[in-house]
């Protein structure tokens, strides 16, 4: 089993881990070239709105974020959770990142 996990994975060459806020996530480096295609959620994102959560969907309508939301003050103010405006503007800012970090 040598070079690589017991799960079958390939054993990481770089095994340092890279703090990204509250996320913490494993660099491999293995020296092979990517072999998946140079956009993996084609465009355009689009932001739908549904009884209790707005979803982002990629161009092959795959859903990419699930942003819920509460109508009702009470339960929205116990549970902290997003009122419908909020959670518009964050769908529409999200479908936006294509745009937004493509280089050009």
């Amino acid at each position: 089993m040598e070079g690589g996990r017991r799960d079958g994975r390939p054993q990481s060459r770089t095994g340092t881990p890279k703090a990204i806020g509250a996320l913490s996530i494993q660099i491999h480096s293995l020296g092979v070239k990517d072999q998946m295609p140079g956009r993996r959620f084609p465009l355009p994102w689009s932001a739908e709105e549904h009884a209790a959560c707005i979803v982002v969907r990629d161009g092959n309508g795959q859903g990419l974020a699930y942003i819920y939301y509460e109508d009702g003050a009470g339960r929205r103010s116990a549970a902290m959770l997003l009122t419908k405006d909020e959670a518009r503007r964050i769908a529409a800012n999200f479908a936006k990142l294509p745009e937004l970090l493509r280089k050009d």
